[in-house]
């Protein structure tokens, strides 16, 4: 038999559910002879978690050997990454839970008041009554004590700053970039993926030298 070349680029995560079937089409974009890609793509995976871990390190060496026993003769070619994060996630919450509708509720009210303490702290920390009112009447010519045709734009601009900010009005996008917010969440993915990586390495490491000893 002539050697097949196919190539194998894992991709950074994958996400599933407990329990659903895995295979090797899920966490790889595979190229190569298009008879042999539907074959390799429908080869199951396997995954053993521990109790309570949702993350596994899913190495291009261990797909490499799992090809080769559906056919040595192919010729195996890993592009890019070397190894993916598989993500379970063990159920669905129901949204209706009075539970959580309580739990969402509280982390809302305290948010509300962080945020909102925060803003009256830096107001008053930088005086920004006097500031409105020092700036109407540098425009104006007259002094006043409540300034509402500054203080009233100025309270609706930073509710709609905010929205700005998360790029979000409601449930829809105002643009197509990612928000901070989305970004921080996207590095702290990130991070958590290498935590895993690292620490999954660090176990391999010290079972390989105990096996030498």
């Amino acid at each position: 038999m002539s050697h097949q070349v196919i190539y194998l680029c894992l991709y950074s995560q994958v996400n599933i559910s407990f329990g659903e079937t895995l295979n090797i089409g899920k966490v790889a974009e595979i190229e190569g002879s298009p008879d042999i890609i539907d074959k390799i793509s429908g080869i199951p995976l396997s995954l053993e978690l521990k109790e309570g871990e949702d993350r596994k390190v899913l190495s291009s060496l261990f797909l490499v050997k799992l090809i080769k026993l559906y056919n040595p003769e192919i010729d195996i070619r890993v592009l890019g990454l070397t190894d993916t994060i598989i993500k379970t996630k063990r159920g669905k919450s129901s949204s209706n839970n009075p539970i959580r509708l309580a739990f969402i509720y509280l982390v809302c009210l305290l948010l509300f008041i962080g945020s909102a303490m925060a803003i009256m702290n830096f107001h008053a920390d930088v005086s920004m009554p006097t500031v409105h009112q020092q700036i109407f009447q540098i425009l104006t010519g007259e002094e006043r004590r409540n300034p509402l045709v500054l203080q009233v734009p100025y309270s609706i601009g930073i509710g709609l700053g905010m929205f700005v900010f998360f790029n979000r009005l409601f449930k829809k996008r105002i643009n197509k970039e990612p928000s901070p917010l989305e970004v921080e969440m996207f590095l702290y993915e990130e991070n958590v993926n290498k935590y895993v990586r690292a620490s999954q390495n660090k176990v391999k490491s010290q079972i390989n030298n105990k096996d030498q000893e």
